[in-house]
């Protein structure tokens, strides 16, 4: 990995404010960020667009924690999570789907990290150490766009789903009938 990233320990210089403190776990800027004191801002990481962070929170999807990349702007996350920035051109869309799978970065991740009392911790020169099979970037470019349509069109069905009743009911007036559809959606 170590030719496709390195180590990024940039702290904030206060350029980023609590607007933009990102959350990790679900890639968005947090909105009820409070801070005693401004200057805590500055133990903060900068996270560019492109760069990923590892959390170290075991779960049943991932075993040994997960990369995460940011997609959503330039902002700054805990001292705790590890920043790793590109030293290659990468596609933002095909890496924000790679980097966080299982079945790639898994065996990376088995061997590239130790346990600790709560969660995993992440060797850095064993991160490094490891490779992975790429596709070359224009592979890389059809397949993220691949990805972001199929996002888009799922988000497209939720939405369409959020508007229908979720119980709808039909009197037949004439036979008293009555029909209940539901819908099940997976969440």
């Amino acid at each position: 990995m170590g030719d496709l990233y390195e180590r990024f320990n940039v702290k904030n210089d206060l350029t980023y404010g609590t607007d933009k403190v990102i959350s990790v776990a679900n890639m968005y800027f947090k909105d009820d960020v409070r801070v005693s004191d401004l200057d805590y801002l500055k133990t903060y990481n900068v996270f560019k667009v492109g760069d990923i962070a590892f959390e170290g929170n075991r779960s049943k999807r991932f075993a040994h924690g997960r990369f995460v990349e940011n997609t959503i702007g330039d902002g700054i996350v805990s001292h705790v999570f590890v920043v790793f920035r590109p030293l290659v051109k990468m596609d933002l869309w095909f890496w924000k789907y790679a980097i966080n799978n299982e079945d790639v970065m898994g065996p990376v991740l088995t061997r590239a990290t130790k346990s600790s009392t709560m969660m995993t911790d992440l060797v850095v020169s064993d991160f490094l150490n490891e490779t992975i099979r790429i596709p070359s970037l224009s592979e890389q470019n059809k397949i993220g766009q691949l990805f972001v349509q199929l996002d888009d069109l799922i988000a497209l069905h939720q939405r369409k789903l959020t508007h229908i009743n979720p119980i709808s009911k039909h009197k037949n007036t004439k036979n008293h009938f009555i029909c209940i559809i539901r819908l099940h959606v997976k969440r």
